[in-house]
C-alpha cells in the first residue's frame, strides 16, 4: 500500500463513532442472526499458483482480534504507523462481528468462533493473504 493510505487513517482516526445502523431496525429482527457470516467449510486451500505473489510486494501480519478494543482510533493509529515504519500491511482476523478497526480501512477477515473453526479459518487466510505472522493484539498490550 501507498503511504497516502496510512496518512488517510491516522487523519480519519478519532473516537467519534457512527451510528450503529442495526441498532436502527426494528426490535423484531433476531440479534443473534444479524450481522453474522459463516465461513464456508472447505477440504482444498486454494492454489497458490492462482494468485502469484509479486516480488518485492509488501509483506502481510494479520493481528488477531478476540474482543473489540475499548478505543479502536488508537489501535487504527498505532497499526497505521507500524504498517509506514515497517513497511508491512496488516491483515485483521476478528472473532467479533464488528471490532471497530473496518470504519478505518484496514482488511477485516471474520473468523467464526468455535475454536476448530477458527483454526481452519486462520490457516486459510494465513495461506491466502501468505501471512508472515499473526500475533494475539491483546497479548502484546497493543488493545487495552
Amino acid at each position: 500500500m501507498k503511504d497516502n493510505m496510512w496518512f488517510e487513517i491516522l487523519s480519519r482516526a478519532s473516537p467519534n463513532v457512527p451510528v450503529s445502523l442495526d441498532d436502527l431496525l426494528n426490535d423484531d429482527h433476531d440479534p443473534q442472526t444479524m450481522g453474522k457470516v459463516v465461513f464456508p467449510q472447505m477440504r482444498l486451500a486454494p492454489a497458490v499458483n492462482l494468485w502469484p505473489r509479486e516480488q518485492g510486494g509488501p509483506v502481510y501480519i494479520g493481528v488477531r482480534i478476540l474482543e473489540p478494543p475499548e478505543t479502536p482510533y488508537t489501535v487504527a493509529r498505532l497499526l497505521a504507523a507500524a504498517a509506514m515504519e515497517r513497511d508491512v500491511y496488516p491483515i485483521i482476523l476478528s472473532r467479533v462481528d464488528y471490532c471497530g478497526l473496518e470504519r478505518f480501512g484496514f482488511r477485516v477477515e471474520r473468523i467464526p468462533e468455535d475454536s476448530a473453526a477458527a483454526q481452519a479459518a486462520e490457516e486459510e487466510i494465513r495461506k491466502y493473504w501468505d501471512l508472515a505472522i499473526i500475533i494475539n493484539g491483546h497479548e502484546i498490550g497493543m488493545l487495552r
